[in-house]
C-alpha cells in the first residue's frame, strides 16, 4: 500500500544527524497550541499579502454532467471555496474548510494553516529526510512546491474546532469502500473528504525522501489530491473540487474506485459523539 513506510532491509538503521532530528522535532511541536472556532477567529500574523480569504465560488449552474435528470441521485448542498490563488498546494486544507462551514465552523486559510502541523524536506548533502504526511503537512501550502498530508492529519485538524463543544468529532474511515461512504454518510446528509488524484488522472511517481524517525523510505504519489465528496446516483460520485472553481464535479464510480484505491482509500468525516450511559 502507497501509505506505508517501507523499512530498508539489510543494513542497520542510521544514525540520523542531530540537526534533523530537532528540525522534525521542532516541526511537529510547533502547532500544538490550537484555538476553538466557536471563540476565537483572528487570522494568523503573516504578512498581508499572503492572507487572502479562501474565495467562496456562486453554485454550479445545472448542466446535463454535473446534474443529471436523476431523481435516483442524492447531493448534499456545500458551499463551494476555490483553493485557486490563495492555497495552491492546500486542497487538504480548502476542503476541510468546506466541510467545517457545512457544520456551521467558520474559519481561514490563516486560522487552519496555523492549527496544521507543517514539515519541510531536509538534505544534509547526501539524503533528503522528513517526516511522513501522515505526521505533518509536506511543504508550504502556500507554495507550488508543497506536497500535502494524509487522513490522519487532517482527522486531528478538524477535529480540533469541535474540541470546545464536544457534540461532534472528526473520524478517520480509511478503509471505507465508497459505496459505504455513500450509503452510510452521504445518504444521511454528512460530507466526506477523500483522497484521490487531480482531474481523477492516472496516479504518477512523485518525490521520495527518507523518514527522520524510522529510516524508512516514503514515496509520493504524484497528481494527490482531497476533494469533498457531497453525492452519488447509480453512476456516478459528486465532489466539491477545490481546483474547479465551477463548484461541483462528478466522475463515474468506477474511475473514483481506481483512484481512492490508489490513495489508499483515505476518508474523513464529521459525525455527532457516540455517548455510552453509565
Amino acid at each position: 500500500m502507497f501509505l506505508k513506510e517501507h523499512h530498508q532491509r539489510g543494513h542497520g538503521r542510521k544514525k540520523w544527524p542531530r540537526f534533523i532530528i530537532l528540525a522534525f522535532a521542532l516541526a511537529a511541536g510547533c502547532t500544538s497550541y490550537f484555538t476553538f472556532c466557536r471563540i476565537h477567529t483572528k487570522t494568523a500574523n503573516v504578512p498581508r499579502e499572503k492572507s487572502a480569504a479562501v474565495t467562496a465560488s456562486k453554485p454550479a449552474s445545472a448542466s446535463e454532467s454535473q446534474k443529471p435528470a436523476n431523481p435516483g441521485r442524492t447531493l448534499i448542498s456545500v458551499p463551494h471555496l476555490s483553493q485557486e490563488g490563495v492555497l495552491p498546494t492546500g486542497c487538504e486544507l480548502v476542503s476541510a474548510m468546506m466541510l467545517l462551514n457545512y457544520y456551521g465552523c467558520s474559519t481561514t486559510a490563516d486560522e487552519i494553516i496555523k492549527r496544521t502541523p507543517k514539515s519541510s524536506l531536509l538534505s544534509d548533502g547526501n539524503a533528503v529526510y522528513g517526516m511522513s504526511p501522515n505526521q505533518a503537512f509536506i511543504g508550504d501550502p502556500r507554495s507550488g512546491d508543497g506536497l500535502g498530508c494524509y487522513a490522519p492529519v487532517l482527522t486531528a485538524v478538524v477535529d480540533s474546532y469541535f474540541w470546545e463543544g464536544g457534540k461532534k468529532e472528526a473520524a478517520n474511515l480509511t478503509g471505507t469502500d465508497l459505496d459505504a461512504l455513500a450509503r452510510d454518510y452521504i445518504a444521511k446528509g454528512s460530507p466526506v473528504l477523500i483522497w484521490a488524484t487531480v482531474d481523477m488522472g492516472e496516479p504518477g511517481i512523485g518525490k521520495s525522501w527518507t523518514l527522520a524517525d524510522t529510516g524508512g523510505n516514503f514515496q509520493w504519489i504524484a497528481g494527490e489530491h482531497c476533494l469533498l465528496m457531497v453525492g452519488f446516483d447509480s453512476e456516478k460520485y459528486y465532489f466539491n473540487d477545490p481546483l474547479d472553481s465551477g463548484g461541483a464535479v462528478s466522475y463515474r464510480k468506477s474511475l473514483v474506485e481506481d483512484r481512492y484505491r490508489a490513495l489508499g482509500k483515505q476518508a474523513v468525516t464529521v459525525r455527532s459523539v457516540s455517548r455510552t450511559s453509565t
